[in-house]
């Protein structure tokens, strides 16, 4: 498993490159960034547990890529307001089975599924629908065992609990090797490419003028070079 690594600090946060495999908060099943920083860089929450930690915000266990933590109780709040406020801008890439349009803009609420810790897509007005925007882009096409398959970059506006992943299945074109939201075909895709976990990535994030961002981890990039997609 690859481990964790600092991107950069300063007085206000920690910037993470998370690899798959880690959760964010502590868990029974998987190692956690927050015992992480705890061995390795003398993190002592200021904060009780219901505050989250020093978390703003969150990444699937099997999604790598930057993740912020905050020193302080302030600083938490504060980075929060931004994530809010929509004034924090957050890079994906995904690769999906499929050719998608060139771009658009996926506005479509979401809601808890009550059968599991999943998400779906509401399409008509519930108490539990929250909005959910995300804006997309394809980068480049490609193709493997005969299917084609895209890279894409996803801007989510908003920031629901797996809204990328929904809102890709939503378009038709699932995320390969998504154990939730994939189909046969993407489980077929992720078996032929040897691909353990779903492939998505938090590429970067600006957030008060500072752009911070993780390269592709190793899986990801051999998955690209299998489908004949350069690396963007």
């Amino acid at each position: 498993m690859d481990q964790p690594s600092l991107i950069t600090e300063n007085s206000d946060y920690w910037v993470v490159n998370k690899p798959a495999g880690y959760s964010v908060e502590m868990h029974d099943r998987y190692p956690s960034i927050k015992n992480w920083l705890q061995d390795n860089y003398g993190f002592k929450p200021a904060m009780d547990e219901s505050n989250r930690w020093g978390i703003v915000h969150r990444l699937d266990v099997e999604t790598s890529g930057v993740l912020i933590w905050a020193k302080t109780e302030e600083t938490q709040t504060e980075i929060q307001k931004l994530w809010q406020g929509r004034q924090v801008k957050k890079t994906y890439l995904a690769l999906v089975a499929g050719e998608t349009l060139p771009s658009g803009t996926i506005d479509v609420s979401l809601e808890r599924d009550n059968k599991g810790d999943k998400q779906r897509v509401a399409l008509l007005p519930t108490a539990k629908a929250r909005p959910a925007i995300t804006g997309y882009q394809r980068l480049k096409i490609g193709g493997y065992a005969k299917e084609t398959i895209s890279l894409v970059e996803c801007e989510p506006i908003t920031g629901r609990t797996h809204q990328i992943r929904v809102h890709l299945q939503y378009l038709g074109h699932p995320i390969i090797g998504d154990k939730v939201y994939g189909n046969k075909l993407t489980d077929k895709l992720a078996k032929a490419l040897n691909l353990s976990r779903h492939w998505l990535h938090a590429a970067s994030i600006i957030i008060d003028d500072h752009e911070y961002s993780a390269p592709l981890p190793p899986d990801l990039k051999n998955t690209l070079k299998l489908c004949g997609i350069t690396e963007p």
